[in-house]
């Protein structure tokens, strides 16, 4: 499994032209079979700040991910959008799942 996780910083008022420009990405991600999940949250404490979230099946899944049109797309508008990114990869073969339900 590999989990991503990180913040993107925009440029200052551009945080949801970036989240426009990264719908399709986001909405093509979430049918691949391989996708966990994939999420860009909006901080709400930090008007320029966007929370990833992403886990896929392998590295691998990651790998093909990311040599899709649809992520290419993507990373073409960053440079002119974002400011920073920080993100961190977590590739592990055990990965501990919990998925607890309530009435």
């Amino acid at each position: 499994m590999k989990c991503i996780v990180g913040f993107f910083t925009t440029k200052p008022g551009q945080r949801e032209v970036y989240l426009e420009a990264a719908r399709e990405h986001l909405e093509k991600s979430r049918l691949d079979p391989d996708c966990l999940y994939i999420e860009l949250v909006p901080m709400p404490d930090h008007p320029d700040r966007i929370l990833l979230a992403e886990a896929f099946t392998s590295e691998e899944a990651h790998r093909r991910h990311e040599d899709t049109d649809h992520m290419r797309d993507l990373w073409a508008v960053g440079p002119k959008l974002l400011s920073n990114v920080v993100i961190d990869n977590v590739i592990s073969d055990r990965v501990q799942h919990i998925d607890e339900r309530f009435d």
